[in-house]
């Protein structure tokens, strides 16, 4: 793993959890305490976290400047940005916007819609596995598309770390296996978002049934 990777995960850790402890880090990635402290001091210079005794907390965010394209909505924590659901673990999608502010998706359904309506805004996204729950770069995710293994949103977008685990899923459940590019327009051909208002049509017909 790249330093670079690390820090990609030490944010992504901190969107779940909301707080994180350099000697949790340290041990987790096998790392000195003092390499986590230049991970933390880096991300902090970026204002992307605010670094506490011990540890990280996620950075106040502060207003953009006038002119700004839309930026996140305000949302409670625990709560989808597009459909309100709670997010769990083995669906979950962080977004970073680019001011710092940070977001949730409940499945990467709602994170792929999250992309079409702000799509600017969003500096880093990072979706969980599947079948692990693990972290990691929606840009490196393969995403399998509309398959018939729907735990969330509809159309079913499910996310997967590893090529071969997706492949073998698509075996048994269907649908199309693609990259993150991939994924955005597969969504943009199923749906049609309005920016002005909140979520999606399809998460809006599912919570009212």
């Amino acid at each position: 793993m790249t330093s670079s990777d690390r820090r990609e995960m030490i944010l992504a850790q901190l969107q779940a959890a909301g707080n994180l402890q350099v000697a949790d880090l340290a041990a987790e990635f096998q790392v000195s305490k003092m390499t986590i402290h230049r991970d933390l001091v880096l991300l902090e210079e970026k204002g992307l976290l605010k670094r506490i005794h011990g540890g990280a907390v996620p950075r106040a965010v502060s207003p953009g400047p006038a002119g700004d394209m839309k930026s996140f909505p305000e949302g409670r924590q625990g709560e989808c940005l597009i459909c309100t659901r709670a997010p769990t673990q083995h669906l979950l999608y962080t977004l970073t916007g680019k001011h710092g502010e940070q977001r949730q998706a409940c499945c990467p359904h709602c994170g792929i819609s999250a992309h079409l309506l702000y799509g600017e805004n969003i500096m880093m996204a990072f979706t969980a596995d599947y079948l692990t729950g693990k972290l990691h770069a929606a840009q490196n995710s393969y995403f399998l598309l509309g398959s018939v293994a729907a735990p969330c949103c509809h159309p079913s977008i499910l996310s997967f770390e590893d090529e071969q685990m997706v492949r073998r899923f698509q075996t048994g459940f269907g649908g199309t296996v693609g990259r993150l590019n991939d994924a955005i327009r597969y969504l943009r051909e199923e749906m049609v978002l309005d920016p002005e208002k909140d979520g999606c049509p399809h998460c809006a017909a599912a919570l009212k049934a």
